[in-house]
């Protein structure tokens, strides 16, 4: 015998009692999305320096300058990287250019290549901006771990004094070159990366 009555179908949970569940996974979403730890675009960070418990912040991407080097080698290059960075030291802020100056050349086998006392200058839309180098440790300054890896083992690593408003104006400046103060004469850094 056959029924006549059709098979019943399946009865489908209503709306509100998916609701404690869709709403716990939307919250969970969007819990977990603050979670995500993204880069900036402008390179800027934050870190703790764990050996003197300063809190230094990166206040963009390094600044790179070059100078073609023909009569040393094909292709070759001096280079001058500069950091801007504030250093918060309980309460006490300090800002700083942290770089290096570096080359793609091993010039130790060069003759007359000796690296001779150089000072550094910033030419930001006309303003000529010493780079005096800090005498002392890194550490002395708040600075246990480097805020940026030097680019090569023979990078000379640099750290001048700055203020804030010199660091932005260098940041909003149209034309930004560096300049190597020598005794012999000064040799200029066209602008690499910014």
């Amino acid at each position: 015998m056959t029924s006549d009555r059709s098979p019943r179908p399946a009865r489908r949970p209503e709306w509100p009692a998916f609701r404690p569940a869709v709403t716990a996974c939307i919250v969970l979403a969007v819990a977990t999305a603050g979670c995500v730890s993204t880069s900036p675009g402008d390179g800027a960070r934050e870190y703790l320096d764990e050996q003197t418990a300063a809190t230094v912040t990166v206040l963009g991407r390094p600044i790179v300058f070059a100078m073609e080097r023909p009569e040393l080698a094909v292709h070759a290059r001096d280079y001058l990287t500069l950091l801007p960075i504030d250093v918060n030291r309980a309460g006490a802020h300090q800002r700083y250019y942290y770089g290096y100056a570096w080359s793609t050349l091993d010039k130790r086998r060069l003759a007359g290549t000796e690296a001779p006392t150089v000072r550094y200058e910033l030419v930001a839309d006309g303003r000529r901006i010493r780079l005096d180098p800090l005498a002392g440790r890194p550490r002395d300054l708040g600075l246990g771990e480097a805020p940026v890896s030097p680019p090569n083992a023979r990078a000379v690593p640099i750290i001048a004094a700055a203020t804030a408003e010199v660091q932005n104006f260098v940041a909003a400046a149209e034309e930004v070159v560096a300049v190597a103060v020598r005794e012999e004469g000064d040799d200029r850094f066209a602008l690499w990366t910014r």
